[in-house]
């Protein structure tokens, strides 16, 4: 039996054989080992959008719970919100204190994967590439929900293309992202102030943004300081109950699109 799977902290899906008669609580003991993580204290997710996998018997084979091929995400389980039915790591509401500021990515072609790993990779500037992976992986995993009218050819023709460095991403990967890293993805044109939403309606507990010119995608966060350049004071991800952090998000890349700033 064959699974990928998706570890805290990496994007990336590592391919994992199992025999056929092995059974849940040995793999859990497998994905303890892998991850640091107590098999007391793993969630594992499955399906799309991913769904917590909780098997009634701990002696269950694998194959009784998951299918060959499926992908899973590994995670620990305290981190996840317990209240209602909110999933994902919880963020208190912001105060109204620190500014939003914008942090310009790459005009490399992989900008929108380069501004989503800033808000969800905790600032990394270098996670761009294993997110285009992880969108062309899930193409591929679920070909039943993108499929070709979806994505206006058959997906692995698609998961091909999105490889390319050239391919831009859009609506599409922005979706695929929020649903695999469990972030709401809120993304503001900086012409219109006019806000999508992806992942609004899965119950997740925090979001991000980035901000959109209309040919090119960067990252907002709130800082400290007025205008900083240390990206290490960065706030990038908020409670989706934060109305307010909404609000001065908007209010943020109005101004944004009035100064000159607003070209990349």
């Amino acid at each position: 039996m064959k699974l990928r799977i998706r570890l805290p902290g990496n994007p990336q899906l590592q391919p994992l054989e199992l025999d056929d008669e092995t059974q849940w609580s040995v793999f859990l003991a497998m994905l303890e080992e892998l991850s640091s993580i107590p098999s007391s204290s793993l969630r594992v997710l499955s399906g799309y959008p991913p769904k917590a996998v909780e098997p009634d018997f701990a002696n269950l084979p694998v194959e009784a719970i998951v299918r060959d091929g499926d992908s899973l995400i590994v995670q620990r389980g305290e981190a996840a919100v317990q209240r209602g039915t909110s999933r994902g790591v919880y963020v208190p509401p912001s105060s109204e204190r620190g500014f939003f500021v914008r942090r310009v990515c790459p005009a490399d072609n992989s900008c929108l994967f380069h501004a989503v790993a800033y808000v969800t990779q905790n600032k990394s500037r270098t996670g761009g590439p294993q997110l285009r992976q992880l969108c062309a992986d899930q193409v591929l995993s679920n070909p039943k929900f993108h499929s070709a009218v979806l994505l206006g050819m058959e997906p692995i023709q698609y998961a091909a293309l999105l490889l390319q460095p050239t391919f831009w991403g859009g609506a599409i990967e922005l979706m695929i992202l929020s649903d695999t890293l469990q972030v709401e993805i809120i993304t503001l044109d900086l012409q219109s102030a006019r806000m999508e939403r992806f992942g609004e309606d899965q119950g997740f507990s925090t979001l991000g943004f980035v901000v959109y010119t209309g040919k090119h995608y960067d990252a907002i966060a709130v800082n400290t300081t007025y205008n900083s350049p240390s990206e290490s004071q960065d706030q990038v991800l908020f409670n989706t109950r934060d109305t307010r952090v909404i609000d001065r998000a908007i209010r943020f890349v109005k101004e944004e699109a009035l100064s000159k700033s607003a070209s990349p």
